[in-house]
């Protein structure tokens, strides 16, 4: 019984780390701030969601978005960026008044687990296909 318990405690931490979505994955629905306080959901109505993880990313997402100012709205799709490494003061006092400005909602991922998640390829931002929470595709862009 010791051993069983013992085998137990030692693997379960490693139970407790969610792994990262992945094609034909199910995600759980997620409510996340946008810049004006407002819930943005991810749920079972999401066809796709975008995830910044740098400000180059942020930067060439928005580029495009400037140009195709309907495209979330016409691809039921959600814009999100990993906010966990921005200081709460430079968020405030620059990003969350300069993110204001843009007519669409930016969703701001604050918590690590949430963020370790979404897949990642180093300097490419995700882009994932959902339908009704199931993760259709993954792909990794440096560019629209």
């Amino acid at each position: 019984m010791k051993t069983l318990l013992s085998a137990l405690l030692l693997f379960l931490p490693f139970g407790l780390f969610a792994q990262p979505y992945q094609e034909g994955g199910v995600m759980k629905p997620l409510n996340v701030k946008d810049q004006f306080e407002k819930n943005l959901t991810i749920d079972a109505n999401t066809q796709e969601i975008i995830i910044a993880f740098s400000k180059e990313q942020g930067t060439a997402i928005k580029t495009f978005l400037d140009a195709n100012p309907n495209y979330l709205a016409q691809n039921k799709a959600v814009y999100i960026m990993d906010a966990t490494k921005v200081p709460g003061m430079v968020m405030s006092m620059f990003m969350i008044p300069k993110f204001k400005k843009y007519p669409y909602a930016v969703g701001l991922l604050e918590d690590e687990k949430e963020v370790a998640l979404f897949p990642s390829q180093e300097g490419k931002f995700t882009v994932m296909s959902v339908e009704n929470l199931t993760i259709k595709a993954i792909s990794f862009k440096d560019k629209w």
